[in-house]
């Protein structure tokens, strides 16, 4: 773990000389720059996990909910299908908000 965290360090680093090279050498301008692309990169890594946890099975919390609705849960249902369904069922029943 500690050379995955030495090659992000690296990785920033060389970003942040590339971003002070095309700001004419403006440590400030480049460090707003780089924090900015810092923060993209960790929402797009947050969206991808959670596509990837939307894509598992859904929880046995998930499942107790749906049966106090009276609502089947289909056997294969993903975390995702069974949010959707039980968000439908609560906005059906008025509910939902």
């Amino acid at each position: 773990m500690e050379a995955n965290i030495q090659d992000k360090l690296d990785s920033y680093l060389e970003l942040f000389e590339q971003i002070k090279q095309k700001t004419q050498g403006d440590d400030k301008i480049a460090l707003s720059l780089l924090t900015e692309i810092s923060k993209d990169r960790r929402m797009e890594e947050i969206r991808q996990e959670k596509e990837a946890r939307n894509g598992e099975p859904a929880t046995e919390k998930q499942k107790k909910f749906m049966k106090k609705l009276g609502m089947d849960c289909p056997k294969n249902a993903t975390k995702k299908e069974a949010s959707v369904l039980i968000d439908e069922e609560l906005s059906r029943n008025g509910n939902g908000e």
